[in-house]
This record gives structure tokens, sequence and C-alpha cells, in this order.
């Protein structure tokens, strides 16, 4: 629920949770039919498993709805984890909504998780003068 917010900046989409809807617990073949149902033209999942039983894709297929997934892998855990999900998702979310526009029929789209390795570079300014000529001797 967490990234809700964020994707919900993508203007001219609605994000809803499952919680939202009162869908909890269902079954996903059955999902699929009750958000069609509701207008909604794609389903976000982190269930890998969603499209590896027959009766689970026969039922997405036959929604017509997109879906779009994302394979956590063993190295998802605690707050970095949570962190490298939620990037991905939104990071992905602006390209992935576009193209779905120029698309006739279902797609499944398949979003890639971001990388573990780190995203930032930690500098000390009183050690880096070339790259930071303003911050010289100690705090005053």
């Amino acid at each position: 629920m967490q990234v809700l917010e964020p994707l919900r900046r993508n203007k001219g989409h609605e994000f809803v949770h499952v919680h939202d809807e009162g869908w909890d617990g269902r079954e996903d073949r059955f999902l699929f039919s009750h958000a069609r149902q509701r207008g909604y033209e794609a389903l976000i999942a982190l269930d890998v498993d969603q499209l590896v039983e027959p009766v689970e894709w026969r039922a997405l297929k036959a929604s017509g709805l997109h879906h779009l997934s994302l394979r956590q892998g063993r190295t998802v855990r605690g707050a970095t984890g949570l962190a490298r999900v939620m990037s991905s998702f939104i990071a992905a979310m602006p390209y992935v909504l576009a193209e779905l526009q120029e698309v006739d029929g279902q797609r499944i789209i398949e979003i890639q998780l971001l990388s573990a390795s780190a995203r930032h570079k930690a500098y000390n300014p009183r050690h880096e003068q070339a790259r930071y000529p303003y911050w010289r001797g100690p705090s005053q």
C-alpha cells in the first residue's frame, strides 16, 4: 500500500489496492474478473506465481487485463528490499503507462527490480575542497 501514493501522481490514471475494493483473500482467478467488471484495465502484482498456474493465466487471459509484475528474488529483504521494490514500480510506471496507451490488446509487463548497489555517493566536504570550495575550515 505504501507505493500507492507515488503511483497516484501519474495523472489520468487511478491506482487502487485490493483492500480498498474489499477483495482481500480472493483467489486471483476471481479477482481478475471482478477487476475487469469494475472497469480496471490492469493489475499490479508481486505474486510471481500468478502466471504459473494454468487456471490463473487462463482467467487473466479471459479478463483482458494487462498484468504488471515484478520478480523480487531472494535479495529483497528488509527496508532496503522494500525501497528497491517501491522504487522499481515508481520509476517504471510512467514508461509503462505510456506504452500501454499505444497498444491494442492485452500485455504482460515485467518490471525490472532495481539493483542492490548503492545509488549515492557520500563526500566529506572538508576533504573535497575541489568539489566544495566554499566549505573551508571548521564549522562556525
